[in-house]
C-alpha cells in the first residue's frame, strides 16, 4: 500500500502554474466545503490563496514542475484577471488553450530540472502577451514580499503616484487581493519561512521579527491562513517536504527572490 501524505492548501502570496508528470492518480485534493474529492488535473493553474481550501494527499509515484509568477504575473504576462483566480484552481488547458499540453509534453521530455527551467523560459518568452511597464504596483507587491510586513502602504500609494482608493483598487484587479490582506499573506509566508530555514528558532523570535503584536497575534494569523497553529504548520511542510528542507538548513537548497526558500 503507498503512503499517503496530506498537505494543506492555504493562503500563498503568488499564483502557480503547475505539472505533474507522475502517477495519474498520485494528487487527490480533498476541498474543506465538503464538496466530492477532485483528481488534480496534469496541469492546473492555480491563483492567489487567502486561506486553507483543503487539502492534497499524495501517493504513488510524484514527479512535478511548478512556475511560481510574481504577485502580479498573470496580469504582466498575461494580461488575465487576476482577481478572478484568486480562492480558485483551473484545469490550464481551459486557460491558455491546446498550446498548455505541447508544453507539458516538452517538460515531459526533458532530462532534467535544469532543462526544464530552460524550457519553461522560452515558453513564457515566446507565449507572453506584451508586457506593460513594471511601475508603482508591481514595486509594491516586490516591496511586500520582500520585506514581509504588514505596514506601509500609504507609502507605498504616495511613491506610486495614487491615492489609496486608486491604489487599493488598481492593486486588486493585477494581484488579486486587497493591498493589506496580500501584505499579511506575505508576512505569514516570511515568518513559516524563517522557521522552515532554521532548526532550533523561536516562534517568539520570528513573531517580534516579522512585527507581529504578540505570539498570539501571530497564532491567530495562521489559524486564519492555514486553519492551523505555527507548529502543526511547520510540521506538515516537514512531512511532506522532508528532503528540501533538510537541504534548505544546510544552505544548499533552492531560493527565490528576496531569500525566500521555494518549498
Amino acid at each position: 500500500m503507498n503512503t499517503v501524505v496530506v498537505h494543506p492548501v492555504h493562503a500563498r502570496a503568488a499564483p502557480i502554474l503547475d505539472f505533474e508528470f507522475g502517477d495519474a492518480e498520485a494528487i487527490l485534493y480533498i476541498p474543506s466545503n465538503g464538496m466530492p474529492p477532485i483528481l488534480s488535473p496534469r496541469t492546473v493553474l492555480i491563483g492567489m490563496q487567502t486561506g486553507r481550501r483543503g487539502e492534497l494527499h499524495i501517493s504513488g509515484t510524484v514527479d512535478s514542475f511548478a512556475i511560481l509568477f510574481q504577485p502580479d504575473g498573470l496580469d504582466l504576462l498575461f494580461a488575465l484577471p487576476a482577481q478572478e483566480f484568486t480562492d480558485r484552481s483551473f484545469d490550464a488547458e481551459s486557460v491558455f488553450g491546446r498550446m498548455i499540453a505541447r508544453f507539458h509534453e516538452r517538460l515531459a521530455d526533458c532530462r532534467s530540472s535544469e532543462e526544464r527551467v530552460s524550457v519553461a523560459n522560452q515558453f513564457l518568452i515566446q507565449h507572453a502577451h506584451a508586457t506593460r511597464t513594471r511601475d508603482g504596483i508591481t514595486a509594491a507587491a516586490h516591496q511586500m514580499l520582500l520585506e514581509a510586513a504588514a505596514g506601509g502602504i500609504p507609502a507605498m500609494a504616495e511613491r506610486a503616484g495614487l491615492s489609496a482608493r486608486q491604489f487599493r483598487r488598481i492593486f486588486l484587479q493585477r494581484v488579486g487581493v486587497s493591498p493589506k490582506l496580500f501584505a499579511r499573506i506575505a508576512r505569514f509566508e516570511g515568518a513559516l519561512d524563517r522557521m522552515a530555514r532554521s532548526s532550533g528558532g523561536s516562534w517568539t523570535e520570528v513573531a517580534h521579527r516579522f512585527g507581529y503584536y504578540d505570539q498570539m497575534h501571530m497564532v491567530h494569523e495562521f489559524a486564519q491562513f492555514t486553519g492551523e497553529t505555527p507548529t502543526r504548520t511547520l510540521h506538515y511542510f516537514e512531512t511532506a517536504f522532508q528532503r528540501q528542507m533538510s537541504a534548505m538548513r544546510s544552505s544548499n537548497g533552492p531560493r527565490c527572490d528576496g531569500g525566500r526558500w521555494i518549498l
